[in-house]
Order: structure tokens, then sequence, then C-alpha cells
């Protein structure tokens, strides 16, 4: 009798990563198909996020009363809103671009993470890596460039917007779970970009259709599931091997603009993310080799940890 087949670590982290590309490329789908159907994002900012809070309050209740503290409020404060703000810019990018154009874009937030170590963290960051860093905003420049129109450049400047304020969040994170537990930094952002976004997704209410509404609840579930598939493909395989796997949301991206909304890719597009995913692999790469070990508060779940839209 053969024996059953075993897969490695990686090789399930791997399936998880793909899982969450399909996820977040679902969520992208349903974002667009709404935009098209005239919702603000505002609205669908809230959806995304009331999703995530519902997703994570169980956690969060059955965890331990220390998991709940908050011991700097004010950069606690600060990350939830640099958070907020990330997600309305980058849900306008994703309603008003093509897909593959804010994709490639949200990308670079790599590139600012490795900025804001070395400026906030005082990580030592060498030439070869500052030299990616370089070529990758090379890239970024290239697609900025506009074309189809001014709300496309608008777009873009929000993709670019939305890619620093997570990066920027993402360095706070490193900052804030010496001393926090992940479980609360998700649960407190996922709960005050529901409130803070509740004013403004109902200055702006139009009254879903049911095939709007399921719209809206496949697009704040996809989000949910693109959130748990990359926790579980980082707690399970190499992160260095995984990250390079998660741009197979670019196709993903492509193929889904073209069948469902008829976009095209331009050659620019293709070079400018070219030139990004090559920098941030190989950013991703170098760091996997030189990171140290940095003590951290431990995640309370596979559910405790977040990831950027």
């Amino acid at each position: 009798m053969p024996a059953p087949l075993t897969l490695s670590g990686n090789a399930i982290g791997a399936l998880w990563m793909l899982a969450s590309a399909v996820c977040f490329t679902a969520m992208a789908t349903c974002l667009k198909l709404l935009a098209q159907a005239d919702y603000p994002e505002s609205q669908m900012v809230f959806f995304r996020c009331a999703a995530g809070f519902a997703a994570i309050l169980p956690f969060f209740l059955r965890a331990p009363r220390g998991a709940w503290a908050v011991r700097r409020p004010g950069k606690v404060f600060m990350r939830c809103a640099l958070s907020t703000l990330g997600f309305f810019a980058g849900f306008y990018s994703f309603a008003h671009m093509p897909l593959a154009d804010a994709q490639a874009i949200s990308f670079s937030r790599v590139l600012f993470i490795t900025v804001f170590a070395v400026w906030l963290l005082k990580e030592t960051v060498g030439w070869r890596r500052w030299a990616a860093v370089a070529a990758g905003f090379g890239g970024v420049l290239l697609m900025l460039q506009p074309h189809g129109g001014s709300e496309v450049g608008l777009a873009a400047l929000a993709a670019l917007a939305s890619s620093l304020l997570f990066g920027l969040t993402i360095v706070t994170v490193k900052d804030l779970t010496t001393d926090h537990s992940t479980l609360a930094l998700v649960f407190y952002t996922n709960a005050f970009t529901t409130v803070a976004g509740l004013p403004f997704a109902f200055l702006a209410w139009k009254q879903p259709d049911p095939a709007s509404l399921a719209l809206f609840l496949g697009m704040g579930f996809a989000g949910v599931g693109a959130q748990s598939c990359y926790v579980r493909a980082l707690s399970t395989g190499e992160a260095s091997l995984l990250g390079t796997i998660d741009y197979v949301r670019l196709p993903l991206a492509i193929l889904i603009g073209f069948l469902l909304f008829a976009e095209i890719p331009d050659v620019r597009m293709l070079i400018g993310a070219a030139v990004i995913i090559a920098a941030t692999v190989y950013i991703t790469v170098r760091e996997s080799r030189l990171e140290k070990p940095v003590p951290v508060a431990p995640p309370l779940s596979g559910a405790d940890k977040e990831i950027p839209p």
C-alpha cells in the first residue's frame, strides 16, 4: 500500500498563499463591480472592516484580559488612523484604476517598509537593498505616468499613498508587538476603522439591491479569507518563499481585468510592475538571509495577525 502523500511546510504554505491571492482578487473584483454600480468607497470600506471586526471578535472575547491591554494608546491610535486612511486610499485606487495597475503599485509597500524601518526603527540597510529600493521607486514613477485621463492619475496617487500608509503601519506594528498582543492590535484597528468609517458610509449611503448586497458580503468575507489564508501561509512556510508566491495576485488581476472589465495592460504598466516586483522580491529574500530574531509578543491564535488590503 503506497504511503500517503505528505506535503512539506513550504508546500502547504504555498497552497495557503495561493488561496489568499484568490480571495484578495475576489475582494478586488467585488469592489470594482460595486464601483461600477456607483456605490461609494466609504460604504465598501465599512463593509470590509465590519466583516473583519465580526471575524476577530470571538477570538478577542476568549483571549485573556491581558491581551486587551493598550500600553501606548497614542501610538496605537496613530496606527489605527494610518490603517483607516490606507483602507480608504486603497479602495479608491482599486475602484478607479485598472485592477492590474492598482495591484502592481500596492506591492510598493515593501519599498516603504524598508525606508521607514531605517528611519523609525534604526535598522541597518546595505547598499544592495538601497539600490533595489531606488529601482523599485523608478518602476513606481513609470506607472504613475497618467494614461486615460486625470482620474486615473489621481487613483494612482491614491494607490501610492495607500502603500506608504500601510508601509508605515507595518513598521509601527513591528514596534508595538514588543509590548502588545497582535490580536489586540488587529481588533482595535478593525474596530476603529469600522466606527470611523460609519459616518462617511451613511452620509453617502446607497441602499444596495440584493445583487449588490451579495457583492458587499462577498467583498467583506473574501477580504477576511485573504487575511486568514495569508496568516496560515506565513505560520507554515518560509516567509521569503511565500512572499514571492504572493505576487501571483498580479497575473490574476490581469486575467480578471481582461475578462470582466476589458482592461488590457500596456507596456508601461508591465515594465513598471516587473521592476517593482523584482525589487521587492530581492529585498524580501535579502532581508530573510540577514534577518536577526527580534523579540515580539507571541500571537494568541492564527487569527490575530493582519495583512494590508
